[in-house]
């Protein structure tokens, strides 16, 4: 697990609770979705230096293992392009099961975001102030 999370970095840690699974006792994939967004455009908005993004495509998302309760959930990113308007960032979930002291990745994607102006048009953001 640690060599396919080299370049990447913590966007966020979260214990999945009761209120976040599904009628089968797993994480519901629409709670999982808005964390990833959530967390990884925090992550953009740092590289872009802007806060003014909207989330423009998020890739095919693939649940490959399930979130269970107490599960520590850690969604990790690293940049993909940096394009004038836009960036891209490489995704990747996994949970620690602590009872088992095990570390599983539940799912991987690819989220563009796009820069906008105060019309919602796309807006060039500068690359100069972005951080690092």
């Amino acid at each position: 697990m640690k060599n396919e999370l080299k370049n990447f970095e913590i966007a966020t840690r979260k214990i999945i609770m009761y209120p976040d699974l599904s009628v089968t006792g797993r994480l519901f994939g629409g709670q999982l979705l808005s964390w990833i967004d959530e967390a990884v455009a925090m992550i953009a908005m740092k590289k872009t230096g802007t806060k003014n993004l909207v989330t423009k495509k998020i890739s095919e998302v693939v649940f490959n293992a399930p979130g269970l309760l107490g599960d520590v959930l850690e969604i990790w990113c690293k940049p993909k392009k940096l394009g004038n308007t836009s960036i891209t960032l490489d995704c990747h979930v996994t949970v620690w099961r602590c009872n088992e002291q095990l570390q599983l990745n539940i799912c991987s994607c690819t989220i563009i975001y796009v820069a906008i102006d105060h019309n919602g048009k796309p807006s060039v953001w500068n690359k100069k102030k972005k951080s690092k």
